[in-house]
């Protein structure tokens, strides 16, 4: 069966992969968690209107101090009027009232330009306030939830398709049992055998030996194969998480106030200046500041073990995703 998406109607994953994209719909809203599902919706869409020939722009959305920039970007019109889709990454809790009204008005514009807002999974109370019931007359709402027993095992098994990793039946099912069925894990670890080009699943590095400051260089140098293997021999060494979380978010700080200067700037010695100012190119900005919202969260996880929460494996996948940006 094929949906239309042109009925607004609220989607999970496998309705949404079943679905027809159209142009009809002004808003896409996809809210909920896991955010690597989350990221592979806000992909299909994207690569959709690109197609169509429409310019992407991507806003991660703290606070209310870039809504009079939208609201300057969504009003002007361009000399050759460029249709554009921007991508709205809520990293906060919660969406704050200025933004809901910045989206209630801009749904009811008619307008050619596209909106994907993306929000992680808000209480059950979120979907009775008057901002839910609004944009659902109007938005394509695609609720994410981690994906579970045949869904997560043909969604693996595309994922091994993708990264040229072959897999038997029976691996397959290792892979996801010894990733307790997390999609995060298992992308991560069909990633890394990609990179090392083996048909073995990685648990873990033998003979080789790393300290916390070869994870930073690691990182700085981009090398997301040897910052996987130094992260899985620090957590076999029980190394604590939150003093690597503590020293990656000051790298993260430095980078990002070299890209957009503040007036606190973190230190950085003057024979290093170079170094960083060369590397803080290779970053985007957007993912960096996404990642220094997100990592107080992830170290709150480190250190509390909070229920159903697997920091080492979220960390991970926060910097192998910023390390490809």
């Amino acid at each position: 069966m094929i949906y239309s998406i042109i009925e607004y109607m609220i989607l999970d994953y496998v309705k949404f992969k079943k679905s027809q994209l159209s142009t009809e719909s002004p808003l896409y809203f996809i809210h909920g968690n896991p955010r690597n599902i989350s990221n592979e919706i806000e992909h299909d869409v994207l690569n959709f209107y690109q197609k169509l020939g429409y310019k992407s722009m991507n806003y991660v959305v703290d606070d209310d101090s870039q809504i009079q920039k939208l609201e300057s970007l969504f009003n002007e019109h361009s000399l050759f009027n460029e249709n554009k889709i921007i991508i709205l990454n809520i990293v906060s809790n919660s969406i704050s009232i200025k933004m809901k009204r910045f989206i209630e008005t801009w749904i009811e514009i008619s307008t050619d330009d596209k909106i994907i807002l993306k929000l992680d999974r808000q209480a059950s109370s979120f979907k009775k306030t008057n901002f839910y019931k609004k944009i659902s007359q109007y938005a394509c709402i695609i609720e994410i939830f981690e994906l579970k027993n045949e869904v997560l095992k043909q969604w693996s098994l595309n994922k091994c398709k993708v990264n040229q990793v072959e897999i038997s039946d029976s691996d397959l099912e290792e892979l996801m049992n010894s990733n307790f069925n997390n999609s995060l894990s298992i992308s991560q670890n069909i990633y890394i055998q990609s990179l090392m080009n083996s048909n073995q699943l990685i648990h873990g590095q033998e003979g080789s030996k790393y300290s916390e400051y070869d994870l930073v260089d690691m990182f700085l140098s981009r090398n997301t194969l040897e910052f996987i293997r130094a992260s899985n021999y620090l957590r076999s060494n029980d190394t604590s998480l939150s003093y690597i979380i503590f020293l990656l978010n000051s790298e993260l700080e430095k980078l990002y106030s070299l890209i957009k200067p503040i007036k606190y700037r973190p230190y950085i010695p003057s024979f290093l200046l170079d170094k960083y100012l060369q590397v803080s190119k290779k970053f985007s900005p957007e993912k960096i500041l996404s990642a220094i919202n997100n990592i107080a969260t992830l170290d709150a996880k480190s250190k509390y073990n909070l229920k159903k929460s697997n920091p080492w494996e979220s960390f991970n996948s926060m910097f192998l995703d910023l390390m490809k940006s």
